[in-house]
């Protein structure tokens, strides 16, 4: 019996021993979230530095959801549901407020010929073309790129928005 027990012991150790995360002050079970974009192409890691497993890369200019900081290493969550991952916070900066809470939805008008794309970034492919002064209807915002809807019924794409300026209701 004794040897059993010692066994028991070590195969639960590992449950009653569950590492908490650390979290920022304040932070909910439900992860708070900070809003950051990347400023180049950047390697998504297992852990807090370089030594840990590449998992995924992330392009420049791209949103990514920050939980927490250890180490110089922002800790972010996927919006596909992978597990979270870690990037070197030198190529990330936070979204600055008023892009945060600025009014994103409405008419807005192309100030320069350009491409709608699959997704919010320039490595997605391009789905039209659309010429200056076309007015579009914007959805949403991710980073630095707006999502406009057709009036045709076709997908969604995303445009570049220093191309595009809000028209007035």
């Amino acid at each position: 019996l004794g040897r059993a027990a010692v066994l028991l012991a070590l195969l639960l150790a590992p449950l009653s021993c569950k590492k908490e995360e650390p979290r920022e002050p304040g932070a909910s079970a439900e992860e708070q979230t900070s809003p950051y974009l990347t400023t180049q192409d950047v390697k998504v890691r297992s852990g807090p530095g370089t030594r840990h497993k590449i998992i995924a890369e992330i392009k420049a200019q791209t949103r990514v959801n920050v939980t927490g900081k250890e180490n110089g290493w922002l800790r972010v969550v996927s919006k596909q549901g992978r597990p979270p991952g870690y990037i070197d916070q030198r190529f990330a900066q936070p979204l600055p407020e008023e892009a945060r809470t600025a009014p994103v939805r409405g008419p807005y008008a192309a100030t320069a010929d350009i491409s709608v794309r699959e997704g919010p970034g320039l490595h997605y492919k391009a789905l039209a073309r659309i010429e200056k002064g076309t007015r579009v209807n914007v959805v949403a915002r991710e980073g630095d790129w707006l999502k406009v809807e057709s009036r045709r019924g076709n997908l969604p794409g995303y445009i570049e928005a220093r191309f595009a300026e809000r028209e007035l209701d």
